[in-house]
């Protein structure tokens, strides 16, 4: 493909950058020389490992190999993008380790393990939050490997003030979805602390995962948490 560069007029070929300048180029879609629109680098934070990417085109992280969210290139929201591949799939193992054992949840099990080993009560408390908040994370998984896709829909989306962390507050997001059936089903993620939702809007389209056998076991893709 050639671009020529609308700063400086150097010829480009199958580049995304000038090589005189280094601007970024206008895309030429149809390949006769004359741009048509500019793509504008866009940051997007992997839902998956959390790095930060400077995105142009790609649509999988530089770091974990993930799929990034479509967040459009003049930042007016995300959009649906490309649809989770079929089941089985594989789930970059730094975000299976981030909701097995880094849950609030997980943490405060441990912290009545951990300490008070020698006694009864607090250990036996403590089990039981690590098995609730192992039994959650396992939920989620098994969607994001295991679920068949549907097309859902954003219905609500806001700072939920009832939590605060560092004097920042989480997102809370309610979605529905249709599956096979033709059942709509209606589900919410609370606690979500990715950047990129401040991108998202009511009536948004989204991709989810769900366990057919159980369709209230589902999980927005790519992870909105």
């Amino acid at each position: 493909m050639i671009v020529y560069c609308h700063k400086c007029g150097t010829k480009n070929v199958d580049r995304t950058t000038c090589s005189n300048c280094n601007a970024i180029l206008l895309t030429d879609i149809n390949n006769d020389g004359i741009p048509e629109k500019m793509q504008e680098i866009v940051q997007v934070e992997c839902p998956w490992c959390k790095t930060v990417n400077k995105v142009i085109d790609q649509t999988n992280c530089k770091n974990c190999g993930g799929p990034l969210p479509a967040i459009s290139h003049d930042n007016s929201g995300i959009k649906r993008g490309t649809p989770p591949t079929s089941p089985p799939r594989k789930l970059p193992d730094i975000y299976i380790k981030k909701l097995k054992y880094r849950s609030t949840l997980f943490i405060i099990g441990i912290v009545f393990i951990v300490p008070f080993i020698w006694s009864v009560i607090f250990p036996i408390i403590g089990f039981f939050l690590v098995r609730s908040a192992l039994r959650t994370a396992n939920r989620k998984i098994a969607a994001l490997e295991n679920g068949i896709k549907a097309e859902g829909v954003l219905t609500d989306i806001f700072k939920d003030t009832s939590e605060t962390v560092n004097g920042k507050h989480p997102w809370r997001l309610e979605y529905e979805f249709k599956i096979k059936s033709g059942k709509t089903i209606f589900s919410k993620k609370t606690g979500a602390w990715n950047n990129n939702n401040r991108h998202r809007k009511i009536n948004d389209k989204l991709w989810v995962v769900y366990l057919p056998e159980n369709p209230e076991i589902n999980a927005v893709w790519p992870p909105i948490d």
